[in-house]
């Protein structure tokens, strides 16, 4: 490991007057610190100022590779004013050092902080091979007894952070939960933190607004989410385990759910429960699915319409209309009523079973008050209600 290190990228020597005889035996009073002291101290500092600091004393030489708080910022990597290198040199030399500093960082430490301030490179996948470190909670926040809303956003929609989850019970009060571009490796341990909240199944007593987008779960089959708590689910883009959609299976059974939000890229399986007191739907999808066959997708089709019918409000992609309008034909897959729907919202295009689709929704809707018509050939964006 030490030849190693040795090949490290060349960094300007510290030349801090308060390090100054530092690492000499007498007095060396900083050094003789407790190690998380000398953490907290390093933290307020730069990766690469803790780096060349490891030259100072001989009992830093390898403190860097334990410090759990990582600052890289661009502008900082040359120390030494004379040099003037162009912007594609600061780059690659930048990354050079943060590359290095992250292949030998000790894995065993929890990151507790990691800021990165670099160029913006719009076709360089450096910066997400960077962020997909996997990123552990501090156990004071997990367990702060006084938080309400958590927000965790760890990349865009083509590449997500890995999130290491915590085994500890935690987030006591929490209310609101957003998750976006977040990747989970472990399906089990995350069903296991969130049951030991408990989030998903028997949701924390307060937990109401529970937010998912982008989020990839590479050994998921099903997501289960049952809350007798929650009021609002939002559903983006989730990545589910496998490409078959026989993998793709999602069950909700919540029974004060109001809002109910989602944005797929192909027909789940859905199975919908205990949806009673339902005030709103939004289903988008931006494809059925080129190889799965006629009567599959009418039977999820036909589940999720039985999961729906005592909503208020409703709003379908076109997408579904095709299939929706030969459900509605054939009552044995659906023969029930929207008797509680007071408003329809569609998005319809020119085909020919459009306004057939808008009779027969029309029929199984006896008390609507509010229909409302959109034309468009292409929905690419959803909105939700």
């Amino acid at each position: 490991m030490e030849n190693a290190l040795q090949r490290s990228p060349i960094i300007s020597k510290l030349t801090c007057g308060v390090c100054y005889n530092v690492g000499g035996e007498d007095g060396d009073r900083l050094s003789n610190l407790p190690e998380p002291i000398i953490h907290h101290i390093f933290s307020f500092l730069e990766t690469i100022d803790v780096v060349r600091a490891s030259a100072v004393s001989r009992k830093w030489r390898y403190l860097w590779l334990s410090i759990p708080y990582l600052n890289f910022n661009v502008h900082n990597i040359c120390s030494n004013p004379l040099e003037r290198w162009s912007l594609q040199t600061t780059n690659e030399k930048f990354k050079d050092f943060v590359n290095w500093v992250l292949l030998f960082q000790n894995g065993s430490v929890s990151i507790h902080r990691f800021r990165l301030s670099c160029l913006n490179r719009v076709d360089d996948y450096t910066f997400y091979r960077w962020i997909a470190v996997p990123i552990k909670l501090p156990r004071s926040l997990v367990t702060c007894e006084s938080l309400v809303s958590l927000k965790l956003d760890f990349g865009n929609r083509e590449h997500q952070g890995v999130l290491n989850l915590p085994t500890c019970v935690g987030f006591s009060r929490l209310k609101s939960l957003d998750l976006q571009h977040v990747e989970v490796l472990d399906y089990n341990l995350f069903r296991e933190f969130l049951s030991s909240c408990p989030l998903l199944e028997n949701f924390s007593p307060l937990l109401e607004n529970l937010k998912m987008d982008s989020c990839c779960f590479p050994d998921l089959k099903i997501l289960d989410i049952s809350s007798n708590s929650l009021k609002s689910l939002t559903l983006e883009r989730i990545e589910f385990g496998g490409d078959e959609l026989d993998n793709y299976k999602l069950k909700i059974a919540c029974s004060n759910l109001e809002s109910f939000n989602i944005f797929a890229p192909l027909l789940p399986d859905f199975t919908l429960e205990s949806l009673n007191s339902l005030q709103n739907a939004f289903i988008f999808l931006e494809t059925i699915g080129e190889y799965m066959e006629a009567k599959e997708i009418c039977h999820r089709m036909s589940k999720i319409l039985n999961g729906l019918r005592d909503v208020k409000v409703l709003k379908l992609s076109c997408t579904l209309y095709q299939f929706l309008n030969a459900i509605l034909e054939q009552r044995s897959y659906f023969s029930a009523s929207f008797n509680n729907l007071k408003s329809l919202i569609l998005c319809v295009t020119t085909a020919e079973w459009t306004v057939p689709l808008i009779i027969r929704l029309l029929n199984h809707s006896p008390n609507l008050e509010v229909l409302t018509i959109y034309f468009d050939s292409v929905i690419s964006t959803p909105k939700f209600i």
